[in-house]
């Protein structure tokens, strides 16, 4: 026996029983995530971990830190905002720095642990040798343990902030789908509202009444990111201002200009018609089909003896993520798609409503939406002086509707109330 087929058997020997031990250690560890323990935690923010005993408790400093990250988030805050602002109070991270970043911040708020629960075998080991580790997504056994310890934030709260984190990523998969963004927006004038000043969008911002209550307003965040002096004369319009001037200026429309509002109602049927995300849908079930007969296919050779193991382990991989991300944008354009036929019904209904002559009491976003392609907040008056309350609803039909002080109309509007 040569030198070089003894090199041979041997790096085949070490390599099965490298398989066998990781194996072995496969199912060890499988075991205890089962039993609940933590394997390869170290502690985070809110949480120290005992070795000795492998359980987490709750560090009362840190935990403070954690629900204040939760409650700026469900405020409206982003994950970058968050992270400047910690880092002006001067709060310290896990590692007791005063160090933050916006992805920083989303891993508190994806976090399970707070409310908790623990989410154990979130990666897997590719192979032994390299020991290299992937995302797990189907290959590999996950263990999810409700009420594995103390939480820091409860339930309630934290699927809160996880529906806001999932409807503000959905647009930016949307976005390369190049699916309409319009029907994932949290709130109604997200996305819509933009400064006359400067051209950047509005913010919605939560604001104190009195120490009990709050109101939502919208301001420039060319102001609120850079400060005041960037853009000088905007000023932040309380929510249920652009509401009430929207309901008003409807109510004109609806009046005077038949023509006007016929002219939108046809323009936004007319988008609805589009059939491209439903063709979309086809062919992304088309491909998903194709990519789950491969992964078969692969199997068989694995069987057959036809590929290695470690290449069968790493194709199929590709194959879940691939199967995984269509799976996704599937889902949402057939949220799309439901939204879609909702205000196809909801056309139908207005249509019905202006038809008798019944005219919209309170604010309605499926309205809204359907007929108002973007808000231009603020502008000039007559005489060339700011008027950073004045607002320009632009119709779907180019048609314009201008509304020169919402602020004085809604004072107006209310003082008229409280007479009657």
């Amino acid at each position: 026996m040569n030198g070089e087929m003894l090199l041979t058997i041997l790096s085949s020997l070490a390599q099965q029983e490298v398989e066998s031990l990781s194996g072995n250690v496969k199912m060890g560890l499988q075991m205890k995530m089962k039993r609940g323990e933590l394997i390869g935690f170290s502690g985070c923010l809110g949480y120290d971990y005992d070795k000795e005993t492998k359980t987490i408790t709750v560090n009362k400093t840190e935990a403070e830190t954690v629900q204040l990250i939760f409650e700026l988030y469900i405020q409206g805050y982003g994950g970058a905002r968050i992270a400047k602002q910690l880092m002006e109070m001067g709060m310290k991270n896990h590692q007791g720095k005063v160090i933050w970043t916006d992805s920083g911040v989303m891993g508190v708020i994806k976090n399970e642990k707070y409310k908790g629960d623990v989410l154990l075998g979130k990666t897997f080991t590719v192979d032994p040798i390299s020991k290299r580790r992937l995302a797990n997504m189907g290959e590999e056994n996950q263990y999810y343990i409700r009420d594995h310890h103390e939480a820091i934030i409860s339930r309630t709260v934290w699927d809160k902030a996880e529906k806001i984190r999932l409807k503000r990523v959905r647009p930016k998969l949307l976005e390369s789908t190049g699916s309409r963004e319009r029907y994932t927006r949290q709130f109604t004038f997200s996305s819509m509202l933009e400064c006359a000043y400067c051209g950047h969008k509005l913010s919605r911002r939560t604001r104190h009444q009195t120490t009990k209550t709050t109101k939502p307003v919208w301001q420039c965040m060319n102001a609120i990111k850079h400060g005041i002096d960037n853009c000088p004369h905007c000023k932040a319009i309380d929510e249920i201002m652009i509401e009430e001037a929207f309901l008003e200026s409807f109510r004109l429309l609806t009046e005077n200009f038949d023509d006007v509002l016929e002219s939108v109602l046809n323009t936004v049927e007319e988008v609805l018609k589009d059939d491209t995300e439903l063709k979309r849908v086809k062919k992304l079930e088309k491909e998903i089909s194709s990519i789950k007969k491969k992964k078969s296919r692969l199997t068989d050779l694995l069987v057959d003896g036809r590929i290695e193991q470690e290449d069968y382990d790493e194709k199929k991989g590709i194959f879940q993520r691939k199967i995984h991300k269509l799976t996704e944008e599937k889902a949402c354009l057939e949220s799309n798609i439901g939204q879609q036929k909702n205000i196809h019904k909801r056309m139908a209904q207005l249509r019905q409503t202006l038809e008798n002559e019944d005219f919209l009491d309170k604010f309605d976003r499926m309205v809204f939406e359907s007929i108002v392609e973007k808000v231009i907040v603020g502008g000039y008056d007559a005489d060339g002086n700011p008027a950073p309350y004045k607002l320009a609803f632009v119709l779907k039909c180019d048609e314009t509707l201008k509304v020169r002080n919402a602020k004085a109309d809604y004072k107006a509007n209310r003082k008229g109330k409280k007479v009657s």
